[in-house]
């Protein structure tokens, strides 16, 4: 779980803020830690343990007490020695002595391992409530962990929808998706997309008509009131499209096409609609490209353009945080001319695990090293959630891609 501050700092004042945000300072373990949610104090005390720092520098903090305060219903199956808690349809298994934790089911690896000390349970704070997506900071001249949790977040669920597409972006009581994967997968985006839902889903973004991105979203129409579609205008001879064309008609929401606009989602965040042009000869260079800026964070989500819009309007881009990474790593995309323009220091790839397109490509994974980005996947870590508050951004996942992880 990575923090990082937005914009062009030195490497040398990066480094600090990591150091003491990471690993927390020696001092702060000869002296009483202590932890806010939602800027209420934890009270800690000798019958429930209190925090302290781990060999690795990671703040553990007593179980129990933690995830109550947190809002979790926590139980603790002593045959394999894990603490579970589970809130909003997230469950988080935390194997004591095991350097990773379970959630829903599946692995996510962490640096450090809980803890049984005097008969009570520790945890990891960062990774633990970073898996039920709050933001955790450190404060520290107060020597406080800081946990965040509600509308003054933003974040963006890198959907696992196999070899397909689809983003949640969750701003407070406005939510936007892009894309909905395949036909099979559209059930499973409907679940996983359902907690955040407050009232109806205000935008449904379909980039382009291939299957594996709107293949799903007749589903989501189904079972979501929807606000607006917004359509690249470009349509398929196929009965994926005319399903979801058909769903977005019965569904009687605004249609729009896209076109230069910026959408507000909050006071701090907003969705620019970036105008790419409609007559290109590849429905992939016909997609929606879409950026979210949330304070000084910004999010690049170009579809499956190709590197023939790319190399032709490198002008209409600018230097960004994060990139969601074109048509699922192909090498046909993401140029290591773009990359000069853009600039992103993290990366994510929708793509399923032995796809038989061999996404991601080597060539295009090797581009996004050179130009010192760090790679996300969806094959590899399922789900993958950035949140940000504007200045920071943190992501749920440690597993960063390597070349061993490219397609055959």
């Amino acid at each position: 779980m990575f923090l990082k501050k937005a914009g062009a700092w030195p490497v040398f004042l990066v480094l600090a803020l990591l150091l003491s945000l990471l690993v927390l300072p020696a001092q702060a373990a000869e002296e009483a830690i202590g932890v806010t949610i939602n800027g209420t104090p934890v009270t800690y005390d000798d019958g429930y343990g209190r925090p302290f720092v781990d060999a690795a520098g990671r703040t553990q903090v007593p179980f129990r007490l933690t995830m109550e305060t947190f809002g979790c219903t926590v139980d603790w199956d002593n045959d394999t020695r894990t603490a579970m808690a589970e809130k909003d349809g997230t469950k988080v298994e935390v194997p004591v002595g095991r350097d990773y934790l379970i959630i829903n089911g599946k692995r996510a690896d962490i640096d450090t391992t809980a803890q049984l000390v005097d008969g009570r349970v520790y945890l990891p704070i960062r990774p633990v409530l970073e898996a039920f997506d709050a933001s955790v900071t450190w404060n520290s001249k107060d020597h406080l962990v800081v946990v965040t949790t509600g509308s003054s977040l933003v974040r963006v669920y890198f959907l696992d929808v196999g070899q397909g597409d689809a983003t949640l972006i969750d701003c407070g009581e406005t939510e936007v998706l892009i894309d909905g994967g395949t036909n099979s997968a559209g059930k499973d985006v409907v679940a996983a997309i359902a907690p955040y839902i407050d009232g109806k889903l205000d935008y449904v973004i379909a980039t382009h008509p291939d299957a594996d991105h709107v293949g799903g979203l007749d589903a989501v129409l189904a079972a979501f009131e929807v606000g607006e579609v917004i359509d690249s205008g470009r349509t398929a001879d196929t009965e994926t499209y005319k399903d979801y064309w058909a769903a977005v008609k019965a569904e009687g929401c605004t249609i729009s096409y896209d076109e230069d606009r910026i959408i507000a989602l909050s006071p701090m965040a907003a969705l620019s609609i970036i105008e790419t042009g409609d007559d290109w000869t590849s429905s992939n260079d016909c997609s929606i490209v879409a950026q979210l800026t949330c304070g000084n964070v910004q999010i690049l989500f170009p579809g499956d353009m190709t590197e023939t819009v790319e190399k032709q309007l490198l002008p209409l881009f600018g230097d960004i945080d994060v990139l969601k990474v074109a048509h699922h790593g192909s090498a046909t995309s993401t140029t290591a001319e773009f990359l000069s323009v853009v600039k992103p220091e993290y990366a994510v790839v929708s793509y399923g695990l032995n796809n038989s397109y061999h996404h991601p490509a080597l060539p295009t994974l090797q581009r996004l090293f050179a130009a010192g980005t760090t790679v996300y996947g969806t094959g590899k870590s399922g789900t993958v959630v950035l949140t940000t508050d504007g200045w920071t951004y943190s992501f749920n996942t440690t597993q960063a891609l390597t070349a061993a992880d490219a397609g055959a």
